[in-house]
């Protein structure tokens, strides 16, 4: 009946191990498909920040568009009707040096014209001011033009009244006024050189917006492929979820079942060391000895694997002081602390919105391997520090054991790792691999470093920020 049993017990164990390294294969999936997800959702968030902010210069370069375009328009409208006018100008000049008399009865409708165009030229000069700053200085140009011959028409009139000494002045106007044609064909070439640069900026404007419209194409496809990977991730992860709560599940059901035939096996060991314990030799009670303890360590085996199957299935969030959950834990271990004479030191610590059983159980075990794992014949100090860090909480667990080398650094972390002798430190091997799924479950991360023989510093982050 005990080999039966032990056989079940070793076929039971063996299971366990096979489902223990697909729930860690799966958790690792889980890990790396969590990570690939939020780079891509970082970059999702890149490409529409882009096309959000190509969308707005798009639309505010067709207004720039439509402006110019406009302002253009008016330009080429007003310099067909100032050539017009200066057309008609220069041909009644030419005819007032001809026709004196006639030009003498003109001298009042070409006044009179003379003030309506520069009532026009000046209406023209604001215009232009508010258009663009590159005509700023023809148009100021053109303000003394038009004042230059607001006085000219004043002269006019007051020739009108005086005949004679109009036509004295009369050379001295014609000569200013051809002065004047000849600033104003100036301006036309200016005004033509602004039209081809307007027309080319308008060539360059098409093409970039063409440009855009590609690029706003391109983000619109990779917005789709990106919504497409999100949902084929979202069913992943819904698909590794489910299957860690069936392996929880398993490892719960495991344990549990586990526990009966060596709850037998123990009831067995204790009715036979009462019935035949005077009857046994010294190699009996050594046997006796070694199973009792083996009994014990599987016991505690399957503890730890309950603990770590529950870990964080009734998780509660709340808004806690990390030196009370501290001071919990010191007090928890009041008893190891005052056998092995420990020195807690604890700095100034956050408030934060947290898993409050789970964090405790992670400040025990970092606490309880620090004063566990030390050097024959010294007192164990520890030190508990934090600090702020980039929207998240760095924690610091140091102590003077006995350390860890560095290429077992990441094995640490593993379920049912040791590195050291179960007869010289007791334990499970489950300790920090609990450690490890804490804090992943606050969407932080945990490593260290250690100097062996001088000691080890556990460092882990908190993605929580604080109120």
């Amino acid at each position: 009946m005990e080999s039966h049993q032990s056989n079940d017990l070793q076929a039971a164990n063996q299971a366990l191990a096979f489902e223990i390294e697909e729930r860690k294969k799966l958790a690792g999936e889980l890990v790396i498909a969590n990570q690939h997800l939020a780079f891509l959702n970082k970059e999702r968030e890149k490409l529409v920040e882009q096309l959000t902010i190509a969308n707005i210069e798009l639309e505010f370069q067709n207004k720039e568009k439509a402006k110019r375009a406009a302002e253009l328009i008016l330009a080429n409208q007003e310099l067909l009707f100032q050539n017009e006018e200066k057309g008609k100008r220069a041909a009644e000049l030419i005819l007032a040096n001809i026709e004196l008399a006639f030009q003498t009865m003109e001298k009042a409708k070409r006044a009179a014209e003379l003030i309506i165009a520069n009532k026009e030229h000046a209406y023209q000069s604001e215009e232009k001011e508010n258009r663009a700053t590159e005509l700023s200085i023809a148009n100021k140009e053109l303000i003394f033009q038009n004042e230059e011959k607001g006085k000219r028409s004043a002269e006019l009139i007051i020739a009108n009244a005086e005949l004679a000494y109009q036509n004295e002045e009369k050379n001295k106007r014609s000569a200013e006024l051809i002065i004047a044609n000849s600033e104003l064909a100036y301006q036309s070439e200016e005004k033509g050189k602004r039209s081809a640069e307007l027309i080319i900026a308008n060539a360059e404007l098409a093409y970039q917006n063409e440009e855009k419209a590609k690029r706003a194409a391109e983000l619109v496809i990779a917005n789709k492929e990106l919504a497409y990977q999100n949902e084929e991730k979202e069913k992943r992860a819904t698909e590794l979820i489910i299957v860690n709560k069936e392996l929880e599940q398993f490892a719960f059901i495991a344990s549990h079942d586990l526990q009966q035939p060596l709850r037998t096996v123990s009831n067995y060991m204790q009715l036979f060391e009462k019935k035949y314990l005077e009857q046994l030799d010294e190699d009996a009670h050594k046997y006796m000895r070694s199973a009792n303890s083996a009994i014990s360590r599987m016991n505690l085996l399957i503890k730890s694997l309950m603990t770590f199957s529950q870990l964080g299935s009734n998780k509660v969030l709340a808004f806690v002081d990390c030196r009370k959950v501290i001071n919990d834990v010191v007090e928890d271990l009041g008893t190891l602390i005052k056998t092995t004479d420990a020195i807690i030191e604890i700095s100034t610590m956050p408030q934060l919105e947290i898993y409050e059983t789970e964090m405790h159980q992670l400040f025990q075990n970092l606490i309880t391997n620090a004063i566990k794992f030390q050097k024959i014949d010294s007192q164990p100090i520890i030190k508990i520090s934090s600090h702020e860090m980039e929207g998240k909480w760095k924690f610091c667990v140091s102590d003077n054991g006995i350390g860890i080398e560095a290429n077992h650094y990441e094995k640490i972390f593993d379920i049912f790792q040791r590195l050291n002798n179960k007869k010289d430190f007791e334990g499970s091997g489950i300790g920090l691999a609990n450690c490890k799924k804490i804090v992943q479950l606050h969407q932080g991360d945990i490593w260290l470093d250690s100097i062996p023989g001088e000691g080890s510093r556990f460092y882990f982050t908190i993605q929580n920020p604080v109120k």
